[in-house]
C-alpha cells in the first residue's frame, strides 16, 4: 500500500462527537472508549450508542460508567495507522483532567516515532472543533509543528459548555461534588458546566421548565455575540427528542447568524456522564 510522506494524519477518540460525514470527509481514524454497565462492557459507538445508554439508565434504572481504552489498545491503534501512513500522527484527546485518555495515549506513544498526543482541553463538539481545525490544516499540507502551535492557540478560544437536566450521572461519575448535586436536586436547579484549563467547572445554573432553562442557557452562552466566530457551531444532545433538537437549533440560529450548525447526538461516553436531557453548544471565540 502506498505510504504517505510527511503529511500529518489526524486521529482522535469517539468522544469528539463528530458526525460520520465529517469523519469520512477528513479520513479521521477514531479510537473507542468503553461503557461499563452492570452486566458487561461495550465499545462506545460500535457496540453501544447514546440512545442505547440512555434507555439502559432511564428505563431500566441501572448504572453505567465510562473509561478510555488501555495503553496496549492505543499502541495497536497507532500501529494500524502506521501501516498505511508514514508521516506524523497527531492524536487529539479529551481534556486531560476530565479523562485518562491523554495520559494513556501519551504512554502508548512513547515507543512509537512521530506520534504526537494533544490535550484538546475540551470534550464533545469543542474537542471536535480542535480535530477539524487540525484535519483541515493537515489536508492543506501544514507541517506538524504549525498545526500544534495553532491548536495550542485555539484551545483557549474554544467555548465548551453544556447544561444538564439532572445531576445524578455527573455525581455518580465523580464529575461534581456531593454538596453541589444535593443543592441542585433540592432547588430543581440545572447546572451549566464549562471547560476551562482542561478542567470541567460549574459556571452557573438555570431554572424553570425544560424550554425555559434551555433558553436561559442559550442566552448565557451566546450573549457576547461580538466575541463569537460565527463559522460553525456544534449542538450536541443526549436523550433529547428530534422535536426538542429542532427547537434548540432554531433558537441558536435566531441568536447568531451561523454559517453552519452541526447537530449530533453525544457519544455513549458523554451521555453516560451528563445523563438524559443534557445538551451543549460549542463554538470558537475571537
Amino acid at each position: 500500500m502506498k505510504m504517505a510522506g510527511d503529511m500529518v494524519l489526524v486521529s482522535t477518540d469517539c468522544v469528539c462527537d463528530l458526525t460520520k460525514e465529517l469523519r469520512e470527509r477528513y479520513k479521521i481514524p477514531i479510537m473507542h472508549y468503553y461503557v461499563q454497565t452492570e452486566e458487561a462492557r461495550f465499545q462506545d459507538t460500535k457496540e453501544m450508542t447514546s440512545d442505547d445508554l440512555i434507555e439502559y439508565i432511564e428505563k431500566d434504572g441501572k448504572k453505567a460508567y465510562s473509561s478510555c481504552a488501555s495503553v496496549e489498545e492505543y499502541q495497536e491503534f497507532f500501529r494500524r495507522i502506521r501501516k498505511e501512513h508514514a508521516g506524523p500522527i497527531l492524536h487529539i484527546c479529551m481534556a486531560k483532567y476530565v479523562s485518562d485518555a491523554f495520559q494513556t495515549a501519551t504512554e502508548a506513544s512513547w515507543e512509537l516515532e512521530q506520534v504526537y498526543v494533544v490535550d484538546s482541553g475540551h470534550l464533545s463538539g469543542g474537542m471536535g472543533i480542535m480535530v477539524l481545525t487540525a484535519a483541515d490544516m493537515a489536508k492543506r499540507g501544514a507541517p506538524c509543528e504549525v498545526i500544534l502551535e495553532e491548536l495550542a492557540y485555539i484551545r483557549e478560544k474554544v467555548s465548551t459548555s453544556f447544561i444538564v437536566n439532572s445531576t445524578e450521572c455527573l455525581y455518580r461519575n465523580g464529575k461534581i461534588g456531593k454538596n453541589i448535586a444535593a443543592i441542585c436536586n433540592l432547588f430543581s436547579l440545572h447546572p451549566i458546566l464549562k471547560l476551562s484549563g482542561s478542567h470541567m467547572k460549574p459556571a452557573g445554573v438555570c431554572i424553570g421548565s425544560r424550554r425555559q432553562f434551555a433558553k436561559g442557557y442559550l442566552h448565557w452562552v451566546l450573549k457576547r455575540k461580538k466575541e463569537i466566530v460565527p463559522d460553525v457551531v456544534f449542538l450536541i444532545t443526549a436523550g433529547c427528542s428530534y422535536e426538542f433538537q429542532q427547537f434548540l437549533k432554531k433558537e441558536i440560529e435566531r441568536r447568531v447568524p451561523w454559517k453552519t450548525v452541526i447537530v449530533n447526538k453525544a457519544s455513549a461516553t458523554i451521555s453516560c456522564n451528563c445523563g438524559s436531557g443534557a445538551f451543549g453548544v460549542l463554538f470558537l471565540q475571537k
